[in-house]
């Protein structure tokens, strides 16, 4: 069993009875030691010192329920570190909101961007429909699998003049095709290709 000496029965006595010199006399004397201890465990001087403070704030309020069945000093030491503890805990819950909502946040904003992908896919394919056969195919041969024209010419034999003339036509119609989309295209196509406009 806890042996709890005369002059702590007297200063637990005191803060029942709400004795206001006796909770000064409390406060001055652990204060300090009391905000160490509970930056140790919060890493945040000024969070210790809200949870010091608020510590005894809420004991003075509760001064008449004040139960104790240890030391004063255990008492009071005991206390911060669990309040020390909750406040880690809503830290890290805190923090796993806000990566939650942050999180949310880039999943709304990569879906925004797949349909505005998708509609800009759709329009592509719909302008591409348009162009002539021939035209279509030496556009994509040159755009998008990266052959030049000379290359063109002898594979479709036809002259380079006619395969330079075949994608100057797939631009311009899809340069009207697709003039709203300008912006985006040009990030498709690079700059390295001829732009649309």
């Amino acid at each position: 069993m806890i042996q709890i000496s005369i002059h702590e029965k007297i200063l637990t006595a005191g803060l029942v009875e709400g004795n206001e010199r006796i909770f000064d006399y409390l406060f001055h004397y652990y204060y300090s030691g009391l905000v160490v201890f509970s930056f140790r465990y919060v890493g945040n001087m000024e969070a210790a010192e809200d949870i010091v403070q608020d510590f005894f704030y809420t004991l003075w309020l509760n001064h008449a329920k004040f139960e104790i069945r240890q030391s004063i000093k255990s008492y009071f030491f005991s206390a911060v570190k669990n309040r020390s503890l909750d406040f880690l805990k809503r830290k890290k819950i805190r923090s796993k909101t806000e990566n939650a909502i942050l999180n949310s946040s880039s999943d709304i904003l990569e879906e925004q961007n797949l349909l505005v992908q998708s509609e800009l896919e759709g329009q592509i394919e719909k302008a591409f429909d348009k162009l002539p056969e021939k035209c279509r195919k030496i556009f994509q041969m040159n755009r998008f699998e990266g052959i030049k024209p000379e290359e063109i010419a002898r594979q479709e034999n036809i002259s380079v003049r006619t395969v330079e003339g075949h994608i100057g036509k797939a631009i311009k119609i899809l340069r009207t095709e697709l003039r709203p989309y300008i912006t985006s295209l040009l990030f498709i196509f690079g700059t390295r290709r001829q732009p649309l406009n």
